[in-house]
């Protein structure tokens, strides 16, 4: 029997390994180990059954110390309480050894006691900011002052606002003065006034692996037994036990109040214009010996129009594919977003039109990107649809990582789909900005969208034998990760400051229900337009929070709560962000086999469109 005492100093009691099996009058008791979804279960003949003895609860600190006769006592101009004894301590003892074993309860019933949520929300949240920070190879010095953000106009800022006034210890100001500029485009301001390069951390802590996020706060039932929530629910483990997450020993101190940070990545523009996905996973896929191909549609990228090179494969092309009378999408190579200046054509003179001037001046000048329309995709209910989800990307301290939202949802169009109605932008383009203007919007679906569950109803019900979230979303990640591996080194490459962001990326099912990546959005649109949308963006937002902004900004300690109404004040967070890449590990790794490859050299050499 092994005495064990945890970070609040309540003492609890666990048998050893070898005694346990032994002990009589024992029952069986099942812990519940955290399960990725996009990966196999864990077999249940693992560790998750342990042996204990059946004994009287486990006495909560406030029976202590009613034993004892303590009761708190309030410091005066502190937030401590201290404990002030009003008889002998010496007439209660601990429990000998041998009698109270601490209980397990579901994080569902302890999440009814709002005491609890309060303070294993600061508690838990404390934990994984430290391990976000070692993995950033930064030390966040605790905060003397509370922080300042500045929000720019449109795409659902009210919800930004929201995350942020949820924190006590932030204020709205001046972009000028500001922490953290959340703001719809980069602001240019912002990188022109940052100081030199950062120079990443490089010892590797291998102590860091395999911790878990740990919940120091017990619940205390009616009986005043304390007992240990099961957090494993909330998934924190995607995060501290990927095979991405690692930590540095040689950590950087930094002072919070003198950072500033955006929610913009400095060159974004590496994955999110049009023109510029298709270089950099096209030079991402030829170094590993692959064909791009193979994850986008064809595509060409014309600057000269008609005389441009690029513009005459392309018609050899179009010449060759005559007699399936293919069709080609035309989209503005960079400057734009939700459909805007997207054209569907079926004849080369049409194209030709629209390549020969910018016929939609809201875009601003930019070349096109002319591609391979997908003519057999996969229907719901007849209808054409995408999937949208969402990737966090941070920069801190030199060091990449990518983050997997592993919730998106289904858009769906207005229109039964009809290859031949090309110009019926109701069939073809997916875009909530397009498609809440069809007379038909919201009739078969609340906003046309639809949950990941939704969709795997439609197959069952379909009797198609795919799981979507085991035969279609694994694949789905990982061409989200092949576009991270491809553009790291672009992203943030002058390595000056903590920045982030979230973007949005599209998919496409063909017939056979294989993904292809269509765009990758710098500003998804956050607005809550249907039911579905209500709940996974404002949690994906919160979510995001967690992970890039709470960690270098904490809460400071000893002030005064101001916090105000909270979208989540009466719930502990569950994460649904997955750690999918760390620049020291998955990184590293790339590079290393490109280097045996022989194609490191053309991999790091800049694009040249």
């Amino acid at each position: 029997m092994q005495l064990q005492r945890n970070k609040v100093y309540t003492y609890h009691y666990s048998l050893s390994p070898q005694k346990q099996r032994k002990a009589t009058g024992s029952r069986l008791i099942i812990l519940k180990n955290p399960i990725n979804k996009l990966q196999s279960p864990i077999s249940w003949q693992s560790d998750l059954f342990t042996e204990q003895p059946i004994l009287k609860p486990h006495p909560s600190e406030k029976a202590k110390n009613i034993a004892r006769g303590i009761s708190p006592f309030k410091v005066p101009g502190d937030s401590r309480t201290v404990l002030i004894s009003q008889i002998d301590g010496n007439k209660f003892t601990f429990p000998s050894i041998g009698s109270p074993v601490m209980s397990v309860i579901r994080l569902k019933e302890a999440m009814r006691d709002r005491d609890w949520v309060i303070k294993a929300r600061e508690s838990l949240s404390r934990e994984l900011s430290e391990l976000i920070n070692c993995s950033n190879g930064v030390e966040i010095e605790i905060p003397q002052g509370c922080f300042k953000y500045y929000l720019g106009k449109g795409n659902n800022m009210t919800l930004i606002k929201q995350c942020f006034n949820s924190r006590w210890w932030w204020t709205e100001d001046s972009a000028k003065s500001a922490n953290v500029i959340w703001t719809q485009t980069i602001s240019k301001g912002f990188f022109e006034n940052l100081e030199g390069q950062v120079k990443p951390p490089k010892e590797l802590d291998s102590n860091s692996l395999n911790k878990s996020v740990r919940c120091n706060v017990y619940y205390e039932s009616d009986t005043l037994e304390e007992k240990q929530v099961d957090i494993s629910p909330l998934n924190y483990d995607l995060i501290t036990l990927s095979s991405s997450y690692i930590g540095f020993s040689d950590r950087r101190i930094i002072d919070p109040l003198s950072v500033h940070s955006h929610n913009k990545l400095e060159f974004n523009s590496a994955i999110s214009d049009k023109k510029n996905l298709f270089f950099t996973m096209k030079k991402y896929y030829s170094a590993l010996g692959e064909n791009v191909f193979g994850y986008l549609p064809i595509t060409f990228h014309i600057k000269n129009g008609e005389n441009d090179p690029e513009f005459l494969s392309f018609s050899e092309k179009f010449f060759g594919d005559q007699e399936k009378k293919s069709v080609w999408i035309i989209k503005p190579g960079e400057n734009t977003n939700r459909g805007n200046g997207i054209v569907i054509c079926d004849s080369l003179l049409k194209i030709k039109e629209e390549i020969k001037s910018n016929p939609f001046p809201e875009t601003g000048d930019h070349t096109y990107i002319i591609q391979k329309y997908i003519e057999n995709p996969f229907l719901v209910n007849k209808r054409k649809f995408d999937i949208r989800l969402y990737t966090l990307i941070t920069s801190t301290n030199g060091i990449a990582q990518a983050y997997f939202y592993q919730e998106g949802y289904i858009r769906t169009s207005s229109k039964d789909y009809n290859r031949k109605a090309i110009d019926n932008k109701f069939i073809h383009l997916t875009n909530d900005a397009v498609q809440k203007k069809a007379d038909d919007y919201g009739k078969f679906e609340n906003g046309n969208k639809m949950s990941y569950k939704d969709f795997q109803k439609y197959l069952d019900n379909k009797r198609i034998p795919k799981n979507f979230f085991y035969d279609i979303l694994p694949n789905i990640k990982k061409i989200v990760l092949d576009t991270i591996k491809a553009s790291f080194l672009d992203l943030d490459k002058r390595k000056r400051t903590h920045t982030f962001e979230i973007f949005g990326y599209d998919f496409l099912l063909d017939s056979d229900l294989r993904p292809w990546l269509l765009e990758i959005n710098t500003n998804p649109c956050l607005e809550l337009s249907s039911t579905i949308l209500a709940r996974i963006i404002p949690a994906m937002v919160e979510n995001a929070f967690k992970i890039a902004v709470d960690p270098i900004f904490p809460e400071p300690l000893h002030s005064p709560k101001k916090a105000q109404a909270s979208l989540f004040q009466d719930l502990v967070p569950e994460n649904r962000f997955e750690l999918i890449f760390h620049e020291a590990i998955d990184g590293k790794a790339l590079l290393e086999d490109l280097k045996s490859r022989g194609t490191l050299e053309n991999f790091v050499r800049p694009c040249n469109d």
